[in-house]
């Protein structure tokens, strides 16, 4: 009997008919039942007369399963396989947890500290080698990646291979906002042939990271886009929804953003507004592993209320979680209370020196907006965007991945560090009105500590009356550049001055004292 460990992939493979257009024509099913417990999975077409069924169990025990197809040849096969304890470091996939946070299937404690390489996969071999070394050297354990390739600034080559049958029209090696706006006869792919050898290459790339303990964030939709990928109107959406689904569902590390800057489609005429809601059901429908589902806005107008104008709403039910382009940070605590779900920032600008406001970041202030979001109860996402000079073809770890040239990443290494050396398995958020309204405070779940984040400020004299009343701290000095921590020989409490030495993004971690 074969075996599969709770949370691993299990797949079953059949041999059926190749000709005609399986993607359209044949469908296959296969449900799986343990005891009392059943559930049908959409299988798909993997290339040269091969289909497959794959299901991410969750029960230990014997699993029977049963498939059902409109091709005789795939219907009626029966199999059985055993669901077997899952390995040491077999957590399951992340889910939400206490509404506003995330944890392993298991119960183990997961803080999404997230990274950029939009178009990794494409690029070569040896580049896609690098950038799993990079993120192997680093704390990061997500990464916001696309489906489909990408066309923009600094990043015009084409891909090796498509997602369909066909070949572009219309190749440019500079970036033109114009191939938005491509017509029908201008569009050279056939949205009904998916080509499998493209997927394959992108789930090998998944099981890659999830080697590594890194999340898949995988972007559904991106309008970056002169193929018509964007634009291949709602049939050919579902198909495609349900395939990508089919396949990669029984990985445990995806997450599904359905789109990168959803408003931005609309703008540039490639899918409604109203398009989003009916996808986004669609893929909380055909998942059978109820993977965390996500939408990501382009436009943030600010307001003095934190309410945001073109944001998609993120009270539907299918949406597990926020995640925004913003660089308000000071808003995040409300948003946590108005949405009881998790906040994930996964673009407050970039570390960079690229001619675009929102890649020109410092070093300081990428790990800065870590710190502020994170030690407000949200989370945060890094990218780097530095380049040696116009038209570079040197990589940008944002669009190619391969190597980090930036200073952030280390220290937000540290901070995440920090953060778990010191109980902090999610972070609540400390109201610090009045007063203290520039600092970013946080406290670990049981309450015994307390980290104070003073960014850019540099008090010589502080006074935190926004601690409980009638406990005492002892303090150590974090010096969240120079990556050090300092024990001070003084106790702090919410009504006595303490002093101070005065110097940039610096912390306070204090300990309660019993």
């Amino acid at each position: 009997m074969d075996k599969c460990e709770k949370w691993g992939s299990y797949e079953l493979t059949l041999n059926g008919p190749s000709d005609g257009n399986p993607f359209i024509d044949n469908n296959l099913f296969a449900t799986f039942t343990h005891d009392n417990f059943s559930i049908k999975i959409r299988g798909f077409y993997d290339g040269n007369g091969i289909y497959k069924v794959r299901y991410m169990p969750e029960l230990i025990g014997t699993w029977k399963v049963t498939t059902e197809s409109n091709v005789e040849v795939l219907s009626n096969k029966t199999t059985e396989f055993e669901c077997t304890s899952p390995s040491e470091d077999n957590h399951g996939p992340v889910r939400v947890s206490g509404k506003t946070h995330f944890a392993y299937a298991d119960g183990t404690s997961y803080m999404p500290f997230g990274t950029t390489a939009y178009a990794w996969v494409f690029q070569s071999n040896e580049r896609q080698k690098q950038t799993l070394k990079t993120l192997s050297e680093n704390k990061f354990n997500k990464l916001r990646m696309l489906t489909f390739p990408k066309n923009y600034n600094y990043n015009t080559i084409e891909p090796d291979i498509y997602p369909y049958e066909g070949a572009p029209k219309k190749v440019s090696d500079t970036f033109d906002f114009n191939s938005w706006s491509l017509k029908p006869e201008d569009i050279g792919f056939d949205f009904s042939k998916i080509n499998p050898t493209y997927f394959q290459h992108l789930e090998n790339r998944i099981k890659d990271l999830d080697n590594l303990g890194v999340e898949a964030d995988l972007i559904l939709f991106h309008p970056y886009d002169h193929w018509g990928f964007a634009r291949m109107g709602e049939k050919y959406d579902k198909l495609y929804l349900k395939y990508i689904i089919a396949r990669l569902a029984s990985y445990k590390n995806i997450w599904w953003s359905l789109a990168n800057e959803y408003d931005l489609l609309a703008m540039a005429g490639q899918k409604p507004l109203e398009a989003w809601d009916k996808l986004g059901e669609l893929v909380k429908e055909e998942d059978p592993s109820e993977h965390l589902i996500s939408i990501h806005n382009w436009y943030d107008p600010p307001t003095n209320k934190g309410t945001r104008k073109n944001w998609f709403d993120y009270t539907k039910p299918w949406i597990t979680h926020l995640s925004v382009q913003t660089d308000e940070l000071f808003f995040v605590p409300q948003w946590l209370e108005k949405y009881q779900k998790p906040v994930v920032v996964d673009e407050c600008r970039y570390e960079g020196n690229i001619e675009l406001g929102w890649g020109d970041n410092t070093a300081h202030g990428m790990m800065d907006c870590f710190y502020r979001t994170v030690l407000r109860g949200g989370y945060a996402t890094h990218g780097e965007t530095y380049i040696d000079k116009p038209n570079t073809k040197r990589s940008i770890w944002w669009a190619h991945g391969g190597i980090l040239y930036g200073q952030s990443q280390k220290r937000i290494n540290f901070f995440k560090d920090l953060l778990d050396n010191n109980g902090f398995n999610y972070v609540k958020p400390m109201a610090t009105e009045g007063p203290h309204w520039e600092l970013a405070v946080g406290q670990s779940p049981d309450d015994s500590k307390i980290i104070a984040y003073f960014g850019a400020n540099q008090p010589e004299f502080e006074q935190f009356d926004f601690l409980p009343k009638d406990k005492k701290y002892s303090a150590k000095l974090i010096d969240t550049w120079n990556m050090t921590t300092k024990d001070l020989n003084i106790e702090i409490n919410n009504t006595d001055m303490f002093q101070l030495p005065r110097s940039e993004y610096q912390a306070l971690l204090l300990t309660e004292k019993k």
